[in-house]
C-alpha cells in the first residue's frame, strides 16, 4: 500500500477483545460458495468497477442489472464516456434516478481521460466528483486487490451488529471505520474481502430480518440479530445459543412530503415543446415538457403570463399526473394552449428548447442527432397521452374533448 493510502485507511489496532477469530477466512469461504454472479465481478477493470459502484449508490442490484451492460455497450471505456455528450449519458441513465451521479461520472471520466491514467490511491479516487471515502476504497481495493476499508450502508450494518457498536458514543464513526479495517487487514484477498462484506450485508445481515442462521461469522457476533440500541438504550446481549429473532416495533411514521404544483402546456396544434432543466436545478440536463411553476390555478381561457406562450389562451385541463421525489410530491396539471408554432418562433424558444411531434417524443425523442433524456414527469404525460389514444388526443387539442372522469 502506498503512503497515501496508508494515511486514509490506517488506524490504531482495535483491542483484542473486539476481534473475531480469523474473520476473513470464514467470510471468504462463505463468499466463494454463495456469492451472486454479477457482471461487475468478472473484471478488475477500474472503469467497470467505478461505473458499478456509482450505479449501486442508493440503488438496488436488481435495478442496476438492467442498466449496467447497456451503459458499457455505449461507453466501453473511460475515453468514450469522456467524449460523450452529457445528454446522451443522461438518456442512458434514464430510470436509474439520482442523475447527479451520472453528471459526476461524466465529469470524472473527463478528468481521468485528460490525465491519461486511473488514480492509484484512495485519495486519488476521492479527488474525482461524487466519490467519497467508501466508494473510493471499494474501487481501489477491488480493482487492485489491495486493502482499503469501506463503510457503505450494508457494511456499516454488519459492523454495527457484529461488534455491538451502540449509538451515540463519542467517535462512533471513526470506530466503525477502524472495525471495518480489522476485517480485511492482512487478508490474502483484500478485494474479495470487501466484496464479501458487502454481499453479507446485502443478502444475509438484512435491515429488518437478518438471516443469522446462514451467517458465516454468527458465532462471533455480539448481537446475533437482536435490536440495535440507540444512545442511552439497553446494552447488547452477549452472543450465546441460537440466534435471536429481531423485534419488530411499531414503525415511526414519516412526516408527509411537501406538495408542489405546476402546469404543463401542450400546444393545441403542431409539435410539443421540450426544454432542458437548467444548471443547478433538480434533474439538471433532463428535458421536460414546457410548463409554468407555482401557478396551480390557471383556468381555461386565461392568457399565459410569460414565456414562449405569453398571451396565448389556455384550453381545458386534460389530466394531471403526480410524481414523488425523495423530499417532495409534485402535482402537474396538463392544459392545452392556443399556440401556432409560428407565434412561438417569433417570441423565441427557451434556451435549449426543442419541438418534437408526439410520435417522435413517444419513440424516443431524437433531436440533433441524439436522444433527449426525459424527466419522469414528461414520460408519465407522454405515456398517458398514448394510453388515451391519438384520436382522443386530437379532439382535446381541437378543444372538443371532455376531461375523463375517474
Amino acid at each position: 500500500m502506498s503512503p497515501t493510502d496508508a494515511s486514509i485507511g490506517q488506524v490504531s489496532e482495535p483491542s483484542s477483545g473486539t476481534l473475531p477469530l480469523d474473520p476473513s477466512g470464514a467470510l471468504l469461504s462463505w463468499y466463494d460458495a454463495n456469492r451472486r454472479e454479477l457482471p461487475w465481478r468478472k473484471s478488475r477493470d477500474p472503469y467497470r468497477i467505478w461505473v458499478s459502484e456509482i450505479m449501486l449508490q442508493q440503488t438496488t442490484v436488481s435495478t442496476v442489472l438492467r442498466y449496467y451492460d447497456r451503459f458499457l455497450e455505449h461507453f466501453p471505456n473511460v475515453g468514450t464516456l469522456a467524449e460523450a455528450d452529457i445528454a446522451t449519458v443522461l438518456k442512458l441513465w434514464e430510470g436509474l434516478g439520482y442523475y447527479q451521479r451520472a453528471r459526476n461520472l461524466h465529469r470524472g471520466a473527463g478528468q481521468v481521460s485528460a490525465a491519461g491514467v486511473f488514480p492509484d490511491t484512495v485519495e486519488g479516487w476521492m479527488s474525482l466528483p461524487g466519490i467519497g471515502r467508501s466508494t473510493a476504497g471499494a474501487i481501489y481495493s477491488i480493482s487492485r486487490d489491495l486493502w482499503a476499508p469501506i463503510l457503505d450502508a450494508n457494511v456499516r450494518r454488519v459492523i454495527e451488529r457484529f461488534f455491538g457498536v451502540e449509538g451515540g458514543i463519542p467517535g462512533r464513526d471513526a470506530r466503525l471505520w477502524e472495525l471495518s479495517d480489522s476485517f480485511g487487514r492482512g487478508s490474502p484477498r483484500p478485494g474479495d474481502t470487501n466484496q464479501a462484506l458487502m454481499e453479507l450485508g446485502a443478502v444475509c445481515c438484512l435491515p429488518r430480518s437478518p438471516q443469522c442462521a446462514m451467517c458465516p461469522v454468527a458465532s462471533g457476533c455480539r448481537t446475533q440479530g437482536a435490536d440495535l440500541p440507540a444512545a442511552g438504550g439497553r446494552s447488547f446481549p452477549q452472543s450465546s445459543g441460537e440466534p435471536k429473532t429481531p423485534r419488530t416495533g411499531r414503525k415511526r411514521e414519516k412526516p408527509p412530503r411537501p406538495r408542489r404544483e405546476r402546469v404543463v402546456l401542450l400546444p393545441d396544434r403542431g409539435p410539443l415543446l421540450f426544454v432542458p432543466r437548467g444548471e443547478g436545478r433538480l434533474l439538471e440536463g433532463l428535458f421536460d415538457l414546457y410548463g409554468i411553476a407555482d401557478i396551480p390555478v390557471l383556468s381555461p381561457g386565461t392568457p399565459v403570463p410569460d414565456g414562449p406562450f405569453a398571451g396565448c389562451r389556455t384550453g381545458q385541463e386534460i389530466f394531471s399526473v403526480t410524481h414523488v421525489y425523495s423530499h417532495f410530491v409534485e402535482v402537474v396539471r396538463v392544459l392545452t394552449v392556443e399556440s401556432p408554432i409560428e407565434r412561438v418562433a417569433e417570441k423565441g424558444l427557451p434556451e435549449g428548447g426543442v419541438f418534437l411531434s408526439l410520435d417522435r417524443a413517444l419513440s424516443g425523442g431524437f433531436s440533433k442527432g441524439g436522444e433527449i433524456p426525459l424527466t419522469g414527469v414528461a414520460k408519465k404525460i407522454l405515456l398517458e397521452l398514448r394510453k388515451r389514444g391519438r384520436e382522443e388526443h386530437e379532439k382535446w387539442r381541437d378543444g372538443l374533448g371532455k376531461k375523463e372522469k375517474g
